[in-house]
């Protein structure tokens, strides 16, 4: 490790020693990943998702670890009741919360033009009312406070629509409306709200394990390490930044395109007709 490097891990490490920090979607994934750094950083976690098995599995294993042993949480976010009673449980746990992170996510792929409402309903309840609850949960406390961070997870696929996940790019297209928003109504309250857009990430979800098909194999899509989204966490609340984008950049191409949608729209499509030819010919017969 370089003396920069060992620096860099001080001063991380320091900022997050002993702040309270509460994931959701913490059962595997990014939560997972984002539940594993932080306590590893010193901070003190909560841990949320429906899966208990898996939370205490993953509890087990940062104690082990010899970190302090997290706040398991079991809570449906699609549900407002239980977002408020974690929140309440946390809070009467450790005192306070510094940072929320909305990390519990679902993507099913599809055609729009065959797309089960039901189907987009189900991503909506998860990505965009699992968030909206867990942020209205942990507001007042904030308020009150005047001071505390709340970093949403969101997506690239939040800035531009692209099959075979339209129905997954509108729910975050959602998610950054309503955080972009909320930025707004919080401004000068202390309370400060983050967006982190990451591209593909090797996930369960994306593998096609958490159920559904793989993207993470598909033509044209190269999955990311979950990590490069715990530093990107790491470097919004750190660094006070309102966005950042995992690879660094790569919003900036998609706000480009959007100044010329229909050439972006033409492009796509091509792109998306080789990429399927290749990944046809690449089958085995």
């Amino acid at each position: 490790m370089s003396a920069f490097q060992t620096l860099r891990k001080a001063l991380v490490g320091s900022y997050f020693r002993g702040r309270t920090v509460l994931v959701t979607g913490a059962s595997s994934g990014i939560g997972r990943e984002l539940g594993q750094s932080l306590a590893a950083l010193g901070a003190q976690v909560a841990i949320v998702a429906r899966r208990r098995p898996l939370l205490e599995e993953l509890a087990n294993e940062i104690g082990a670890a010899g970190h302090a042993q997290p706040l398991v949480l079991v809570a449906d976010v699609t549900k407002r009741k239980p977002c408020r009673d974690a929140v309440d449980h946390a809070i009467a746990h450790f005192g306070h919360l510094d940072l929320l992170i909305n990390s519990a996510g679902i993507m099913e792929m599809g055609p729009v033009e065959s797309m089960e409402a039901a189907s987009l309903e189900r991503m909506m309840s998860v990505n965009l009312f699992g968030t909206l609850h867990m942020m209205q949960a942990v507001i007042p406390s904030m308020r009150a406070a005047r001071t505390g961070n709340i970093v949403n997870i969101a997506s690239l696929a939040g800035r531009r629509g692209t099959p075979p996940i339209g129905g997954y790019c509108a729910s975050k297209f959602a998610v950054v409306g309503l955080t972009e928003a909320l930025r707004v109504e919080l401004y000068g309250s202390g309370v400060k709200v983050s967006l982190v857009m990451p591209g593909l990430i090797d996930t369960p979800m994306t593998q096609g394990t958490a159920g559904g098909d793989s993207l993470s194999g598909a033509p044209g899509f190269f999955a990311m390490p979950a990590q490069w989204v715990t530093w990107a966490v790491i470097a919004a609340v750190v660094l006070g930044l309102t966005e950042v984008d995992v690879p660094p950049g790569a919003v900036i191409g998609e706000k480009i395109a959007a100044l010329f949608p229909g050439i972006t729209d033409g492009a796509l499509a091509i792109g998306r007709r080789i990429m399927d030819w290749r990944g046809d010919r690449a089958k085995p017969e």
